[in-house]
């Protein structure tokens, strides 16, 4: 439906490098050549010149000399012009020339403004969009989730996920600005800007300065649609709400890894966002530095240039790592929630919601589960034994988020599916698909009751290359009962274990124990027969096709509580993980490192609609930033002439 401008030149659009002595000028403009906006969406235009002592220097919007110098350039070489926008539809350019003693450069960048009015077909548009996004989910891990909770018999599933059943289906290229294989910084934000962001970045495009949060923005879904249309911003994840899929909805950085400043910027920046529910885990941003579970530092924290806060109309931040970020939270007006208990107690007349109810990420729903029915060691060693489930978030979220009559965006992550399979932790990341779709069968039984809501279930890559072997032959007590096979390194030499993978025939149709709360019964009972799973992009691990009684060690959490996980022998990387790496078998990974890698396959999107037929423009192959326009067009109320 919507066609881009196809790049000319797409190395005129990388980053700058030191050029030879007698080569002419480097211009790099941003936004890029492809860059689509739509009608009034902000975004900053920033052009550098790079050359051998500059003469001259000149840049045109449409023809329109901009009536820069030499003078105009900054320290690092550019100019950049804020808050910038297009009402005409259609293709604009932006040209820019560079002279100095070795010759003139002179180019141009065309970008499109999308006409989302078209094939409205006069119908009203949705209020609510609820965004779920399983991060790392392909379509394996929806695959296995189903065979899991539901078995099949004689080849007919015995049950569908919510995911399943809603009617739009399509697949969606996943790459970055920068690379086919993208991370989740711009696998989410290029969903929510309708342009490609680079590894690493959110709601920015690269530019050759080193503050990591002065990059040329692109105004976000959220923030677009809260200031033309009233409408709420929430953001909810089982992550550290740090993390690059949360922050990319309403936090502009070209580093996701500065959580302080990530996590300021969200209440700093309210006013522009909408920003009206957070939830998940990451408590350890908004403690004051020396605090137990602090991780707040300066290296981390922000100001913002005096021209951007000024622009934008938002505060310049400050190097504040004593600031009490919980406090100024409540200050402004938010209902805070640490744990469970207090979710359910939030006040029915709440219009703003805080929950962080981890240190740094939450568990994972396999344990979570765990110290629901009575064995907390894991959660309790994480400092977090009362959180949440995903969808119990979502439910007090959409309570909040309904009261106001414009409607809101509301961004849902089940983080750990990308997680665990970071850590070829399958069963883990398996659980997670199921505890994800819970949310999004929440999501749907909202949107049939309230109406006007589109609802879109996707991920931002497929992480490890996850596929399903079969199921094993022996049992989990006969695989417990296997002699230790580390040594087995020789090609000649077949491990007992890897002779127990069931394929084709053998794998037949497992069916799991499902308890009354949801999930399977026992992490494998003993006389069961699992499902094996192998990782196209992993490292080098050990398996022996057991449950894993101890999750890894998460990267996002405090100092002060990877230290104690540590001292509890909790592992740091997969292959150290015990018992497997006494007695599985070695495997060695594809990829390099200890952790499994997202791929560049695409993934599922499906969608649901209720009081319109906007889930139909969700089918088919798209690229990711296409979803943007079409969640734009959903909430674009057409104009008659």
């Amino acid at each position: 439906m919507f066609q881009r401008v196809i790049p000319a030149a797409v190395a005129l659009a990388a980053l700058i490098t030191p050029t030879a002595l007698s080569a002419a000028p480097a211009i790099r403009i941003t936004p890029p050549q492809g860059a689509r906006l739509v009608p009034g969406q902000y975004f900053d235009l920033r052009v550098e010149y790079a050359g051998v002592t500059l003469s001259a220097v000149f840049l045109s919007v449409d023809g329109v000399d901009q009536g820069i110098g030499l003078g105009s350039l900054d320290a690092a070489g550019g100019v950049t012009r804020r808050k910038r926008s297009f009402l005409q539809k259609g293709l604009h350019t932006v040209r820019a020339q560079a002279t100095d003693s070795n010759g003139s450069t002179d180019i141009t960048r065309q970008l499109e403004v999308v006409d989302v009015m078209q094939d409205l077909r006069g119908l009203d548009p949705v209020r609510n969009v609820i965004i779920l996004l399983g991060d790392g989910m392909g379509a394996s891990h929806r695959t296995a989730a189903r065979i899991m909770r539901y078995g099949a018999t004689a080849g007919h599933v015995n049950g569908r996920l919510a995911m399943d059943k809603m009617p739009g289906f399509g697949m969606v290229i996943t790459s970055s600005l920068n690379s086919i294989v993208t991370d989740s910084a711009p696998g989410m934000a290029n969903y929510v800007t309708g342009n490609k962001a680079q590894n690493n970045q959110e709601g920015v495009f690269p530019d050759n300065t080193a503050a990591a949060f002065d990059n040329p923005r692109i105004e976000y879904l959220a923030e677009y649609l809260h200031r033309t249309q009233g409408k709420s911003l929430g953001i909810i994840s089982t992550a550290d709400i740090e993390d690059a899929t949360p922050a990319a909805n309403a936090v502009h950085t070209s580093n996701r890894n500065a959580g302080t400043g990530i996590c300021d910027q969200y209440l700093d920046e309210r006013s522009r966002s909408g920003l009206t529910v957070l939830m998940g885990g990451g408590r350890r941003w908004f403690l004051p530095s020396g605090q137990f579970g602090s991780s707040r530092t300066a290296a981390t924290d922000y100001v913002l240039p005096a021209e951007l806060a000024s622009a934008y109309a938002v505060p310049a931040g400050a190097i504040d790592p004593t600031r009490d970020l919980l406090a100024d939270f409540q200050a402004a007006g938010f209902n805070y929630a640490s744990n469970r208990t207090e979710l359910e107690g939030v006040p029915d007349g709440a219009t703003k919601l805080l929950g962080l109810f981890a240190y740094g990420n939450m568990n994972v729903s396999f344990d979570k589960i765990a110290g629901r029915r009575g064995n907390p060691d894991v959660v309790n060693a994480y400092h977090a034994p009362d959180q949440p489930m995903l969808d119990e978030m979502l439910g007090t979220a959409l309570k909040v988020l309904n009261k106001n009559a414009n409607g809101f965006v509301l961004t849902v992550e089940g983080a750990h599916i990308d997680k665990q399979s970071h850590l070829m932790d399958a069963e883990r990341s398996i659980w997670d698909v199921i505890e994800f779709d819970r949310a999004v069968e929440k999501a749907v039984a909202f949107a049939k009751h309230e109406g006007h809501t589109l609802v879109i279930v996707t991920a931002d890559h497929e992480c490890s290359g996850l596929s399903i072997l079969g199921a094993s032959t022996k049992t989990t007590a006969e695989l417990q009962g296997l002699a230790s096979e580390i040594a087995l390194v020789n090609p000649t030499d077949h491990p007992a274990r890897q002779a127990a993978v069931g394929l084709y025939d053998a794998a037949a149709f497992p069916s799991y124990p499902i308890a009354d709360d949801g999930y399977p019964a026992t992490p494998m009972a003993s006389d069961f027969k699992p499902l094996q799973f192998g990782f196209g992009a992993g490292a080098d691990h050990f398996e022996d096709w057991l449950s894993k009684p101890k999750p890894i060690i998460d990267s996002l959490l405090p100092d002060d509580i990877r230290a104690e996980l540590v001292t509890a022998a909790y592992a740091v990387n997969p292959i150290d993980r015990k018992p497997e790496s006494d007695n599985g078998f070695f495997i060695r990974g594809p990829v390099p490192g200890t952790q499994a890698a997202h791929t560049a396959t695409d993934i599922p999107l499906t969608a649901f609609s209720s009081g319109s037929p906007a889930w139909q423009d969700f089918v088919g192959v798209m690229d990711n930033s296409d979803v943007f326009f079409k969640i734009v067009k959903a909430t674009t109320r057409r104009r008659f002439r």
